[in-house]
């Protein structure tokens, strides 16, 4: 058996095309349904007979559709395998065990396309891993077997963006511009913004921003506050930097406050995280 670390990175749309024949690759979405998604991922990774690997998936806080191609994988808490699954937002990290041939599409949603893509609020699919049959019904069936009936690479990205346009053809699909300026600028701040602040912003209530990122994000304003120091924490992390220089550039109180993150978002140690990002695969990777 072996573990490694999975770290999820939007692919920038001036990014040349992902290999096809890496085991993971990103891909950024068309510019039709780029306000509606972050990226679409294809993986494909067989894995040697008796094999098993066992992959910490750390949370990014999207909301995310995984179509299974291959071989059944189990659900993070030993619950049964799905062909076609959402994962609700969410600041936990996942454990996924994988063998044999590991194939899959995912689609990650951007905050206020989850309702118009899934036809529930965000806030009702948080931490939660649900069936895509409960949501698209026979849709969810047809759209894996397009997937399936295609090579992979480029031609199931295509297939998976046709499939995403038909739901959002004929509706109001535009993303609600405030959730959308808040949680981006929540983001670009690292996280280190008051909610209040955030809400002034964008022109709109503390309590009335609580109730717009129910609707289109899934995740709470201060959820996502600390997700997203969390997350830029980790980046100076990867490169190396030492414990203390994170503290001060991400604006934790001390150290102890940012060992307390490290194990709410990735259930590791900071040296076990340290130690894991040897085996650290990317969804950006080429």
């Amino acid at each position: 058996m072996s573990e490694r670390i999975f770290v999820s990175e939007d692919p920038s749309a001036a990014s040349p095309p992902p290999s096809e024949s890496a085991p993971y690759s990103a891909w950024a979405p068309s510019l039709a349904l780029r306000a509606h998604v972050t990226r679409i991922h294809l993986c494909l990774e067989p894995i040697a007979a008796g094999e098993e690997i066992v992959e910490r998936v750390l949370p990014d806080g999207t909301v995310h559709l995984a179509f299974t191609l291959g071989d059944p994988v189990p659900g993070p808490r030993g619950d049964d395998a799905l062909d076609a699954e959402v994962h609700g937002a969410s600041t936990a990290p996942v454990i996924i065990r994988m063998a044999g041939r590991v194939e899959q599409v995912g689609v990650h949603l951007r905050a206020g396309a989850i309702g118009h893509v899934l036809g529930v609020p965000a806030g009702e699919l948080a931490g939660e891993r649900v069936s895509l049959d409960a949501l698209w019904g026979r849709a969810a069936d047809e759209a894996r077997e397009r997937l399936a009936a295609v090579p992979h690479g480029r031609a199931r990205v295509a297939v998976m963006e046709a499939i995403l346009g038909e739901r959002l053809r004929g509706v109001d699909a535009s993303p609600h511009r405030a959730a959308l300026a808040a949680l981006q600028r929540i983001v670009e701040h690292g996280g280190r913004e008051k909610v209040r602040d955030v809400a002034a912003h964008v022109g709109v209530g503390e309590r009335r921003l609580e109730q717009l990122f129910h609707q289109h994000v899934g995740l709470s304003p201060k959820a996502a506050c600390r997700l997203a120091r969390f997350r830029a924490a980790l980046a100076l992390i990867r490169r190396g930097h030492a414990w203390s220089d994170v503290v001060i550039a991400c604006g934790y109180v001390d150290q102890s406050h940012l060992v307390h993150d490290v194990r709410a978002f990735t259930g590791l140690t900071p040296g076990a995280l340290r130690r894991e990002f040897g085996f650290l695969q990317s969804a950006a990777g080429a």
